[in-house]
């Protein structure tokens, strides 16, 4: 079967299969005919959909993409992290994992068990609870980072405060 794939690109493929251990992507099986060997690639249901809109019936039984979300803790407590920014679901984000990714508490991981308005309960106490100057990332392609120094994205808005300049007064 033909297809357009992600890059513009018409490609034969040998299979098209929702793959739900992958919400909202697509397994595309290829066969090479010059290595004599098959590979699978992942396509974004909607991505394919766009490129191959007479196929979007191959699509059927494939599941909605997870959601991932990012911010900046308003408060938090030894089991909880607010956002006051954020307007969620009631436990739309139940069973993801979470991740301080940067500022106080940098690099722990927990579950969330459940989440109000603006507000995730975790599955433990946080060993260092995070504070306002801390970031965090909901997603399940977070399991076990080991990475620290990450930042929000460029286009990100976040509040700075001026600092005070010392004067010549304040050294007496």
């Amino acid at each position: 079967m033909i297809i357009i794939d992600i890059n513009g690109n018409k490609r034969d493929c040998v299979s098209i299969i929702p793959d739900n251990s992958w919400p909202g992507y697509l397994k595309i099986k290829y066969f090479s005919k010059f290595r004599k060997t098959s590979h699978e690639e992942w396509y974004l249901i909607k991505d394919f959909i766009k490129n191959n809109p007479k196929l979007a019936h191959l699509t059927k039984g494939g599941s909605d993409p997870w959601k991932e979300d990012l911010g900046v803790v308003s408060l938090s407590s030894n089991q909880t992290l607010t956002d006051k920014s954020k307007k969620w679901k009631s436990n739309e984000f139940a069973g993801y994992p979470l991740w301080i990714s940067r500022g106080k508490g940098e690099g722990q991981t927990r579950g969330i068990i459940m989440n109000t308005n603006d507000t995730l309960i975790i599955d433990k106490p946080w060993k260092i609870i995070p504070d306002k100057s801390s970031q965090y990332v909901i997603s399940h392609n977070v399991h076990d980072p080991q990475i620290l120094g990450n930042t929000l994205p460029v286009d990100y808005k976040i509040k700075r405060v001026k600092k005070k300049k010392k004067s010549k007064l304040d050294n007496r």
